[in-house]
């Protein structure tokens, strides 16, 4: 069950322009946002909460000071919900967004 919510939400990402990192053993995507011009992972899930509805995790909470520049171009995508959430979230990246 999570394999395929895993590989549903990665195609909605990649659609919405967003590169996706392979990943295992988590319910958790990363997604590159610097397709999508943002370089602020703080900036990005603000904006994308703000102006589509969908939410992710600013991954730079969790690195040091000294490491945060490691994780700000990628943004956190849980995929630990139930399907019809992954659609609604779906819906909503699949319409066009500007910064």
């Amino acid at each position: 069950e999570y394999l395929e919510k895993r590989d549903f939400l990665a195609g909605v990402l990649q659609r919405a322009g967003l590169r996706v990192l392979d990943c295992a053993g988590t319910y958790f995507l990363m997604a590159d946002i610097a397709a999508r011009g943002f370089d602020d992972d703080v900036e990005f899930c603000r904006f994308l909460t703000r102006n589509v509805g969908v939410a992710a995790v600013p991954p730079t909470a969790f690195f040091s000071d000294a490491n945060k520049a490691l994780g700000r171009r990628y943004a956190r995508f849980s995929f630990c919900k139930k399907m019809a959430t992954l659609q609604l979230a779906a819906e909503r990246l699949e319409q066009p967004w500007k910064q």
